[in-house]
């Protein structure tokens, strides 16, 4: 179980910290669309990828809290950040390939 909740902390650390980074380059985004139109074509994109890490990041905080306080529902919760993190890889890795 050791190996597993180290798994979840580092999930959530980083998931947490492109969530915020990505929040922050999402908040530049808004203020300055008007200034390209280039940024108006590249916020849905941004701001889609930002929605993303900030659902992985509650997925990972779920099963990390699940799991460091032994409750009922925490392989519930491990099987879907498992399950997360491939859809939240394959919504990226789609994304970006456009």
């Amino acid at each position: 179980m050791k190996y597993l909740h180290y798994f979840n902390a580092v999930a959530l650390a980083l998931a947490l910290t492109f969530a915020l980074t990505l929040g922050v380059v999402s908040l530049m985004y808004l203020a300055n669309l008007d200034a390209s139109p280039r940024m108006r074509i590249e916020w849905p994109s941004v701001r889609n990828v930002t929605v993303v890490f900030a659902v992985l990041s509650v997925l990972a905080g779920a099963a990390f809290w699940g799991q460091f306080r032994h409750l009922r529902w925490r392989w519930g919760a491990q099987a879907i950040l498992c399950v997360g993190l491939v859809v939240g890889a394959l919504l990226i890795r789609a994304m970006v390939s456009n």
